[in-house]
């Protein structure tokens, strides 16, 4: 584990390559709708009790990381897009694209637009990708 020495951010990888520009979140969320908030909210909440988590916002939204980035989180102005890593390639739907990744993982989007989206099987991968992010 190597702690950035300048934003005091922690990577898996020595001297790992990133930037040290610290975003605040609240940013990111104007001109968007409180439907778009308060998803973010409630997946945010539900991925935290999978355990260590850190939810950093960035300029264009939020990574939510274990030991390394396992979600991506952009909060357009009606829903939440999010991009999640897998062992395998998820081929069913709410699943819109499943690519090939890095380390034979694949990066999978989806598109939340309501509470009742962020389900069971959602919450089921996102628990196997922060599993993965080691």
């Amino acid at each position: 584990m190597w702690t950035c020495p300048e934003c005091g951010r922690k990577f898996s990888r020595n001297k790992q390559s990133h930037s040290c520009i610290q975003y605040d979140p609240e940013d990111l969320f104007i001109g968007k709708s409180d439907i778009a908030r308060d998803l973010c909210f409630i997946l945010i909440g539900k991925v935290k009790e999978f355990g260590d988590v850190e939810v950093r916002a960035g300029k264009w939204g939020l990574s939510v990381r274990h030991l390394t980035t396992f979600l991506s989180i952009m909060i357009e102005k009606h829903h939440l897009a999010l991009g999640f890593i897998s062992a395998d390639r998820i081929d069913e739907f709410p699943v819109y694209q499943s690519l090939p990744y890095v380390n034979h993982r694949f990066s999978n989007s989806i598109k939340i637009e309501s509470a009742d989206e962020i389900d069971d099987q959602l919450i089921k991968w996102l628990k196997q990708a922060w599993d993965l992010a080691v």
